[in-house]
C-alpha cells in the first residue's frame, strides 16, 4: 500500500467514497471536493492498493482548536500559516476496511502537521469513535457546536510538541523533495555523479515501493534536510536492515545530522525486532570514518562485486 498527495484526477474517487462511507447529508459532493482541493491540494493524501484509491483523509489549516461549520463550507478560511490542522474527512472503502489503513492516513497526516509546524489537530466524530481517535492521541473536548448533518459532534484535539527537528517515517508524497536531496548529495565529492531529477525519482520509488522498504526523513524548520532508505531482509534468524541510501543537505555536513539520522534509525529497528543494519560505502573516504564513528565496522571476509551484463 502506499500513500501519496491526492491529484485532481482523483477527486471523482473520493467523492464515490465519501457517499459510500457517510450517510448524505454528511457527505461532501464531488463540487465540494474540487473547491476544497483548489483552496488545499496539499492537506489531501489517499491510500492506494494496487493502484486503486481505498481511502482518503483530507482537512483544510484552521484558526481555531474546534471545528465550526462554516469551515466546511467556506474554502477562503483556510490559510497555510494558521496553526491548527483539521480534518474533514477521513474514510475507507467498507471491503478495505480493518486493515489498519485509517490508521496509517491518520500517522502519515499528523507527521505532515509536524513537519509544516503546526500546533495540533482538530476534528470532530460521533460519540462511538471517540475511542478510536484517542489512541492516536487525541482528547475529547466534548459536544461540538458542529450542527453539520443534523447530528451530535463531539469536538476531538490533538495538541503537537514543538520540536527542533522532525524524524519521521518515509512515505511515497515525500519522494519529490527525496529526489532533489538525492540529486544535490550525488554531484558531491566522491561520486560526482549527475543524476536528473527523473532518474532520481525512479530509483528512490522502486526502493520505497518494495513491500519490504523501511525509510526515513528529517526536517527541520519545515525543510527537509535528510532521509534514509533500505530494506528489511532475514538472515537465518535474525532480521536485518539493508540501508542503500543515506542522505543529508551537503551544506549541512559537520553538524552532526548524519549521526542523529543512525541513531533515530537505530531506535526504530529496536521497535521492529530488527538487529542489524548493513551497508556499503567507498573506502578511505570521509563516509567510511563517518560510519566507523556511528559503530559499523567492516566485514573483513567480505568483497563487494558486481558484473557488467
Amino acid at each position: 500500500m502506499e500513500i501519496r498527495l491526492a491529484k485532481e484526477q482523483d477527486l471523482i474517487k473520493l467523492a464515490e467514497i465519501e457517499r459510500i462511507c457517510f450517510p448524505a447529508q454528511e457527505a461532501a459532493t464531488k463540487q465540494q471536493f474540487q473547491q476544497r482541493f483548489l483552496a488545499f491540494p496539499d492537506c489531501f493524501l489517499v491510500a492506494v492498493i494496487e493502484g486503486q484509491i481505498v481511502g482518503f483523509i483530507n482537512g483544510a489549516m484552521i484558526s481555531t482548536r474546534f471545528l465550526i461549520d462554516q469551515y466546511y463550507e467556506d474554502t477562503s478560511l483556510h490559510d497555510f500559516n494558521h496553526p491548527y490542522q483539521s480534518i474533514f474527512g477521513l474514510a475507507v472503502l467498507p471491503t478495505f476496511q480493518h486493515r489498519g489503513i485509517a490508521q496509517k492516513l491518520m500517522n502519515a497526516f499528523i507527521d505532515l502537521a509536524l513537519i509544516r509546524g503546526k500546533k495540533g489537530l482538530v476534528l470532530t466524530c460521533k460519540k462511538e469513535l471517540i475511542d478510536f481517535y484517542k489512541q492516536f492521541g487525541y482528547s475529547c473536548l466534548g459536544v461540538s457546536q458542529s450542527i453539520h448533518g443534523g447530528v451530535t459532534w463531539y469536538d476531538m484535539f490533538l495538541e503537537l510538541e514543538s520540536h527542533e527537528m522532525c524524524f519521521i517515517p518515509m512515505q511515497y508524497y515525500h519522494l519529490n523533495k527525496c529526489s532533489i536531496l538525492f540529486q544535490q548529495c550525488f554531484m558531491q565529492e566522491p561520486w560526482n555523479e549527475t543524476w536528473t531529477y527523473e532518474q532520481s525519482y525512479q530509483r528512490l520509488k522502486e526502493m520505497l515501493l518494495s513491500p519490504y522498504a523501511l525509510g526515513y526523513v528529517l526536517y527541520r524548520d519545515n525543510e527537509l534536510i535528510g532521509m534514509i532508505l533500505g530494506r528489511q531482509m532475514t538472515y537465518l534468524e535474525k532480521k536485518e536492515l539493508w540501508i542503500d541510501e543515506v542522505c543529508i543537505l551537503p551544506e549541512l555536513h559537520g553538524q552532526h545530522l548524519g549521526s542523529y539520522l543512525l541513531q533515530q534509525t537505530k531506535k526504530e529497528c529496536i521497535k521492529l525486532h530488527i538487529e542489524r543494519m548493513v551497508l556499503q560505502t567507498i573506502r578511505g573516504f570521509l563516509s567510511e570514518g563517518f560510519y566507523s564513528k556511528n559503530n559499523f565496522v567492516e566485514e573483513k571476509h567480505l568483497i563487494c562485486m558486481s558484473c557488467d551484463i
